[in-house]
């Protein structure tokens, strides 16, 4: 099978917990049917087996319903589900260990997989405590019933609380070595999640961002100017969005080298930055081409943004980048239409990028080194 044909898993917090229902519901259905296989062949009479076959079956049961809710969209992102489903099946399987032969009970796997988990989805104080409840727990069933609380009766497990009960070097062994598995599980669980996460915000900023100027993209541009056409709709407010062009920008590249390129992008971002308003998203969206989204704005100030934008550029001290450097800039101007807003928003998108390229163009066609404003038939040079 092709790499690209693979399905991708699921590593939110909503997808790692299916998969824990998933491998839960395989590995509790196993079980059941081996204690059921073993209970035919064996033709136990043992009157406590159909009580552990229940246990086991509500295991499995819980273990479905867990897969059925981290799928519901209601409770995406829920951690307090989360925790409280793994809480509740961690109590039923410690009961199950401790009925089951303890160390060498086969639930100890699912239990060992329940804080594994734990430390996946939920935040390190969570997944701790879940941990240290659950390791307690299962220190305490061993020690008050050897065989198995069930089995034995609550009185017996009240006789050992007042009366104490020895444990031997193999089982304080055990124990210690169920209880250290237990946290070491979760330890490496947590450092796991976090080095997860660390990478996938790392991928997701290298992802959004220009990494030679710091500014988003134009994926993340684009994704802040629909939100912002959405507020727009709802709040009545203009938006203005510029798309800007560095004028002969080839000819740096070309004449001065790319290093010298690089230099002066990193400068021009940094004129826009102290051009724009705080409110106002700035990205860098082709080669020597940015873009501005002016948020919250009067009519007439995407027009104003781009004549000090102009201004800004033709008076830049280009010489201290490079001796005898000068450089322009064209700009196109769109405002958004609000009245289209609400009915067409993805049209109102792509219809407002679309009318900033094209006055750009009419920018560089009449001259350069000016802007133009949608719907105004001339271009202005300031």
């Amino acid at each position: 099978m092709s790499q690209s044909s693979r399905t991708p898993v699921d590593t939110s917090p909503n997808g790692l917990m299916r998969l824990y229902g998933h491998l839960l519901l395989v590995a509790a259905g196993a079980i059941l049917c081996l204690h059921g296989l073993i209970a035919v062949l064996a033709g136990s009479r043992d009157g406590f087996l159909p009580v552990l076959l229940g246990l086991d079956a509500v295991v499995l049961v819980l273990a479905f319903l867990l897969r059925e809710v981290a799928q519901s969209a209601r409770l995406k992102g829920r951690r307090e589900a989360g925790t409280a489903g793994l809480l509740v099946t961690g109590l039923i399987l410690v009961l199950l260990v401790a009925e089951t032969g303890g160390a060498a009970s086969a639930w100890f796997l699912p239990l060992l997989m329940t804080v594994t988990f734990g430390g996946l989805v939920l935040t390190g104080a969570r997944c701790v405590l879940l941990t240290a409840v659950l390791a307690a727990l299962h220190a305490g069933a061993v020690w008050l019933a050897p065989r198995g609380l069930l089995r034995d009766g609550f009185e017996s497990a009240a006789a050992a609380l007042t009366s104490g009960r020895p444990m031997g070097v193999e089982e304080l062994t055990s124990v210690s070595t169920h209880t250290a598995f237990l946290f070491l599980a979760a330890w490496i669980a947590m450092h796991l999640s976090h080095e997860l996460t660390r990478k996938v915000n790392a991928l997701e900023q290298h992802a959004h961002r220009d990494p030679l100027t710091g500014l988003p993209n134009r994926r993340a541009f684009v994704e802040k100017l629909r939100r912002e056409i959405g507020r727009a709709d709802r709040y009545a407010w203009p938006i203005a969005v510029l798309v800007l062009d560095l004028d002969h920008f080839k000819r740096v590249n070309d004449n001065h080298g790319h290093a010298v390129g690089d230099t002066v992008l990193a400068h021009t971002a940094q004129i826009l930055r102290d051009s724009i308003g705080p409110v106002d998203h700035l990205a860098r969206v082709g080669g020597e081409e940015f873009a501005v989204a002016a948020v919250a704005a009067d009519p007439n100030h995407g027009a104003e943004l781009a004549d000090r934008i102009v201004r800004r550029v033709r008076s830049y001290d280009w010489g201290s980048v490079h001796p005898g450097l000068s450089l322009t800039v064209s700009v196109g101007v769109a405002a958004l239409d609000t009245s289209q807003a609400h009915r067409e928003p993805g049209a109102s998108l792509s219809r407002l990028l679309d009318e900033a390229d094209k006055t750009l163009y009419r920018a560089k066609a009449e001259g350069r080194d000016r802007f133009c404003v949608a719907g105004q038939p001339e271009p202005v040079r300031t």
